[in-house]
């Protein structure tokens, strides 16, 4: 496999389309992805991939192409409020065999470039599970936590799992 710096040089940013939608679901069922979200079943993950790529409408979500093949899609959640403008929370995902390869850092940069220049965000946010490794990614980009909820997702075994809130003005 290339190193990150070949990666990147070959990596396309595009908007996301309803065509990404496959690629979205094919990730979120992946048992290595979907540790790391809150879908419980195939009708949960389906509503998500909807929500999500619905999104693409408005222009406000970015795909990762590598070599033609979708590798990640980052989507900002815009604000249907004047008064709630100003900040976008977001969503990030890049397929497994992706990983740590600069794909996310570079959507993230995309994102936030998108949301400041076209969008007038001022803060981009994000929640995450409290030991999702992604954190390390997103303090390297900038990002800082700025709370937490210890009881945020009840496991079908009546375990609970936490997340954090994080930031980052643009």
């Amino acid at each position: 496999m290339p190193n990150d710096d070949d990666v990147i040089a070959k990596l396309e940013i595009r908007y996301t389309e309803p065509t990404d939608a496959p690629h979205l679901k094919e990730w979120l069922t992946d048992p290595t992805v979907a540790t790391w979200f809150p879908m419980a079943d195939g009708i949960e993950i389906e509503d998500a991939v909807q929500r999500w790529i619905g999104f693409s409408r408005y222009r406000c979500s970015l795909t990762a192409v590598l070599e033609g093949i979708p590798c990640g899609i980052a989507t900002l959640y815009l604000q249907p409020y004047r008064k709630l403008a100003h900040q976008c929370e977001f969503g990030i995902i890049v397929a497994p065999n992706y990983r740590n390869k600069g794909i996310g850092a570079d959507l993230i940069k995309n994102l936030a470039h998108l949301a400041k220049d076209y969008f007038h965000i001022e803060l981009l946010h994000l929640q995450v599970y409290a030991n999702n490794p992604a954190i390390r990614l997103y303090k390297r980009c900038g990002f800082r936590e700025f709370g937490c909820q210890t009881h945020w997702i009840k496991e079908a075994d009546g375990t609970y799992t936490g997340r954090t809130f994080m930031e980052k003005f643009i």
